[in-house]
């Protein structure tokens, strides 16, 4: 046999055996992981919602999806989610924050039951844009407050400088969730990729854009290996993260059009909104998970530095989804900093 045909078969032998054993050692994961005593199984994730509020036209026409949960004329709470999430996920909340408190609850847009960007606008400006039309459609005569998980946290921060004379009289505190103000994948990108962050983000950008050009094959290639998206969702997670848990983030993800990565991922990787954390001036508090590598708990303690008076809460054995993984502990530190806003008192 020609020695380089030789070579070549080895070589093709050697990478299916290793694709096979990281097959198999996925699946045993995965199995394993989904075995685990689940304490949440019978909680019906994806279910509990808010009531149907008016929808929002925002300033380019795209209408936002709103529901309100809680009783009228209490202390109003403006929740904002995650990347590639829907309003689902503050499940807990939902179930367990009202009746003191009113909450407003929304998707940005391309998520959930919210359009598509009509006019393609998908920066983070926009959805900046998005939460004030839904502040001032819904959050009702009083100061509000505004909670913002992941992405909705780096909305709220471009809020805040696009929309300044709302902090402090329309906003009378902010909850940053697990997110970041600046160098978002920090966490799981490798120290020399990042300093060369220009290249890396030329490269994330075609990649994703190219994720939209085959959409089709993708939404289909994800549809059918559930095992690997199961695994891509648990790393968000920390250790102790029931499955049911990650199979409802997972479930949240894979709804999420191809055409909203493609087109808001980009904005985000490049996003930084550190210049507008020195002249907040209300309460806030920021909260990290001790597990969450996507947006780690150095990134919240810059945060709270930066910002005059914040308070830091880190949440043990929580990933990047606190506010579902170690609810209890989130609600009550969530409650706690808002019984101490004097304009927030019911």
């Amino acid at each position: 046999m020609d020695p380089k045909k030789r070579r070549r078969g080895l070589l093709l032998g050697a990478l299916a055996a290793g694709t096979a054993a990281g097959l198999v050692a996925e699946r045993y994961f995965v199995g394993r992981d989904r075995k685990r005593p689940d304490p949440e199984a019978k909680e019906p994730f994806g279910e509990l919602r808010g009531e149907p509020a008016e929808p929002v036209t925002s300033f380019d026409g795209t209408r936002i999806h709103v529901e309100v949960a809680g009783l009228p004329g209490a202390p109003t709470i403006v929740l904002a989610h995650g990347f590639s999430l829907n309003l689902t996920m503050w499940h807990y909340q939902i179930r367990d924050v009202p009746p003191a408190y009113r909450l407003v609850l929304y998707d940005h847009r391309g998520h959930g039951r919210s359009e598509k960007a009509r006019d393609g606008d998908w920066s983070l400006d926009a959805l900046a844009r998005d939460m004030e039309a839904v502040v001032r459609a819904h959050g009702g005569p009083n100061p509000v407050a505004i909670v913002g998980h992941s992405m909705g946290g780096m909305t709220v921060l471009k809020f805040a400088e696009l929309f300044p004379e709302q902090i402090g009289s329309r906003v009378a505190a902010l909850a940053l969730v697990n997110t970041t103000a600046a160098d978002v994948m920090g966490g799981v990108l490798p120290g020399a990729a990042r300093r060369l962050s220009a290249a890396v983000q030329m490269v994330q950008e075609g990649a994703v854009r190219l994720l939209a050009s085959n959409a089709g094959r993708v939404d289909k290639l994800r549809g059918r290996a559930r095992d690997m998206a199961y695994l891509a969702a648990r790393i968000g997670f920390g250790p102790k993260a029931p499955p049911s848990i990650v199979d409802f983030t997972d479930s949240m993800l894979a709804e999420t059009p191809t055409e909203v990565w493609a087109q808001l991922l980009p904005a985000l990787l490049g996003m930084d909104v550190t210049h507008v954390l020195d002249v907040i001036d209300i309460p806030t508090l920021v909260v990290a998970g001790t597990h969450d590598r996507l947006t780690p708990p150095g990134a919240a303690a810059r945060i709270a530095r930066a910002i005059k008076g914040a308070e830091l809460t880190i949440i043990r054995d929580a990933g990047h989804m606190s506010m579902l993984e170690r609810p209890h502990s989130f609600n009550a530190r969530l409650r706690g900093f808002l019984g101490r806003v004097p304009a927030l008192a019911g």
